[in-house]
């Protein structure tokens, strides 16, 4: 018992003693005498210059308590002469006899009026960089530091009236008040700034809440059940949960932003709006989904976007966002991409078109962009209906797979205009130029549909199949045609061939060839077909024809030619046979040649008159070759008597 009362006194004496130590310092030693010394010591260690302009309080019991301002510490050399931060008064507070026990109780920061300014030289160093070189700390030291040393109770942060500027970008009224972590109870967090991201650019105002974080960093654990962001017009709602989230963070959630105008939206963010062909566009985006983030990589799932009237649906994963190796699996239900395209330039002149080809003849291809080179992406598209560059579609489903400069799009599939599209399309740009392989066919088509929308010719009728293989080096268009090789074909039945009337054409002919007076009347402008045959053999961008038939009733044509799809020219040589007499004819001869020539927007059909005459002479022969042969028989009976 009296050894008991000897511990107690001693520890009594030695408490008192403690007491006594901290009233001396707190009353004897004054922080400001040794302004010097501490702005001395941060310049030794940092290389930069500390300025404590204002007072500074220190107390030491119960709490070691802190308190400066105003001060300012400087940028490191190589940049400007403003300071790197400043405050206008800063208050820091740890709990003394945990400390000597090596736990960190830290009292509520407050902090006013920071500026912190994070700028970048030319180098390409921020001047957030390099605070000093330091020996490296004993194993046995670093292990008690972490051990030791972790902050075991936050009383709260509050942050008011601050600025954070990076280059160009300011983020300024910067309010921010969290609660008191280490409790074991979630707390309240606060947060509302205005943010510029160019100079006289207008702000942004910023919020966000978090009724109830739960934050440990012992357990190194997050828990947000209700974060709430204001960002402009947007209002977006959203929960998440972490784990490891000092070491490596592993975060989960989900969101929901409530319908905005995106248009408006981007407007109020600094952003240009796009023009696009329909001024409606743009005007309705919402979104949902679940979230996740760990070790680099990223994903979404669950995703509803609405875009205007379009739908999407579906996950898309970021594996490594350093790479931006990319997957996905969405489907959207109906999109009009068309509205979204920039508005149609007005038609030159052809003066300044033909001003416009001669510097691109002149000029040198273009560089590929490297953007295939780097992608890295594997998923899969559905979509319901779809418009673009005029053409419909419906039940698409496209499967891309890219890597290491090899992108494949295997399968496409598609309906279309009543009938089925089916695709093989391989872009390699592992070389100096881009390769494009295109494996395509089309069966039960409306031809006439599908050309007014995509070209917005209705030169053909008909229905039935067209194939395409075709090999093109480059990225550009023209570029693209130019070096267009590979086999077309192409089998339609039951329509016409608009803008070409064989029948006048042929009427007018043998008009020419019997010296009778042109046929009444004018060209209907249009030549029907049972059946429409041609294939076509392409070389550096010009379809070759050697197999070109056109059937009806009355009526087959044969012919060659061909076309060059970069001037769009078009030369060929027919032949057309009437199988018999129809109503407005005039006789006929066995073949009629006929020339089509200029271009596939303007064709012009002449007859060949050279040959048209072989033919009549042929036809003259044929019918007089038994008399001709009984007449030489007999000169020659006559010669031999």
């Amino acid at each position: 018992m009296r050894a008991l009362r000897l511990v107690g006194f001693v520890v009594g004496g030695l408490v008192v003693l403690l007491v006594i130590v901290l009233l001396a310092v707190r009353l004897l030693v004054d922080p400001n005498d040794y302004k010097g010394r501490i702005a001395q010591a941060v310049k030794s260690s940092t290389g930069r210059e500390l300025t404590l302009s204002g007072p500074i309080k220190l107390s030491v019991f119960p709490w070691f308590a802190l308190e400066i301002g105003p001060a300012s510490l400087g940028n490191p050399p190589g940049f400007s002469a403003e300071p790197f931060a400043a405050v206008r008064h800063a208050a820091f507070r740890v709990k003394l006899l945990p400390l000597l026990r090596k736990q960190l109780q830290v009292g509520k920061v407050e902090i006013d009026g920071l500026d912190l300014r994070l700028r970048k030289n030319p180098a390409g160093r921020g001047n957030w960089q390099d605070f000093g070189r330091h020996p490296a700390a004993p194993e046995t030291a670093s292990s008690d530091a972490s051990s030791g040393g972790a902050i075991s109770d936050l009383a709260g942060l509050t942050i008011k009236d601050s600025r954070l500027s990076y280059q160009d970008m300011v983020a300024d009224h910067i309010d921010l008040e969290l609660g008191h972590l280490g409790g074991g109870k979630p707390v309240p967090l606060k947060l509302h700034l205005d943010l510029t991201t160019s100079p006289g650019g207008k702000p942004i105002d910023i919020g966000l809440s978090i009724p109830e974080l739960s934050l440990d960093l012992a357990a190194q654990t997050l828990a947000a059940p209700q974060v709430t962001v204001e960002l402009a017009a947007a209002h977006l709602n959203a929960a998440m949960q972490g784990t490891r989230i000092v070491d490596a963070p592993d975060i989960s959630g989900s969101f929901k932003l409530d319908p905005v105008r995106l248009r408006d939206l981007m407007t109020q963010l600094g952003m240009q709006a796009p023009n696009t062909r329909d001024p409606q566009a743009l005007a309705k985006l919402a979104a949902s989904g679940k979230f996740s983030y760990h070790t680099n990589a990223a994903a979404a799932e669950d995703l509803d976007i609405q875009l205007d009237d379009s739908r999407l649906r579906g996950k898309v994963s970021l594996e490594n966002l350093t790479t931006q190796a990319t997957r996905f699996d969405l489907g959207i239900d109906r999109i009009n991409i068309d509205r979204y395209r920039s508005p149609p330039e007005p038609a030159p002149s052809p003066a300044v078109t033909r001003a416009r080809k001669g510097d691109a003849d002149g000029a040198a291809e273009p560089a590929p962009s490297d953007v295939f080179k780097k992608l890295d992406v594997d998923g899969t598209l559905k979509i319901g209906n779809a418009t673009v560059a005029g053409l419909s579609v419906s039940q698409v489903l496209v499967t891309i797979a890219a890597s290491n400069g090899l992108t494949h799009i295997s399968p496409a599939k598609a309906r279309l205009y009543g009938g089925d599209y089916s695709g093989d399309i391989t872009l390699d740009d592992r070389g100096t130029v881009p390769t494009l392989k295109l494996d395509q066919s089309m069966t039960g088509i409306d031809a006439a549909q599908l050309l007014k929308d995509l070209t917005k010719s209705q030169r053909m009728s008909g229905r039935g199949t067209v194939t395409m293989n075709l090999t093109a080096h480059g990225l550009a268009g023209e570029a693209l045609l130019k070096t267009l090789d590979g086999h077309v074909a192409a089998n339609l039945d039951n329509g016409a061939i608009e803008g070409i009337d064989l029948w006048f054409e042929i009427n007018r002919a043998m008009a020419l060839v019997q010296k009778q007076p042109l046929p009444a009347g004018n060209s209907s402008g249009r030549t029907k077909f049972d059946v429409f045959k041609a294939s076509a053999d392409l070389t550096n961008g010009v379809a070759s024809t050697h197999d070109l038939s056109i059937a009806s009733q009355n009526l087959r044509v044969a012919g060659q030619g061909s076309t060059n799809l970069v001037s769009d020219a078009i030369n060929y040589q027919v032949k057309a046979t009437i199988l018999k007499d129809a109503a407005g004819t005039r006789g006929a001869l066995a073949d009629i040649p006929l020339n089509i020539t200029g271009t596939l927007s303007s064709p012009t059909v002449r007859p060949d008159l050279e040959g048209m005459a072989k033919a009549r002479v042929q036809q003259e022969i044929d019918k007089h070759k038994g008399e001709l042969q009984q007449k030489l028989m007999d000169k020659l009976k006559d010669i031999l008597k």
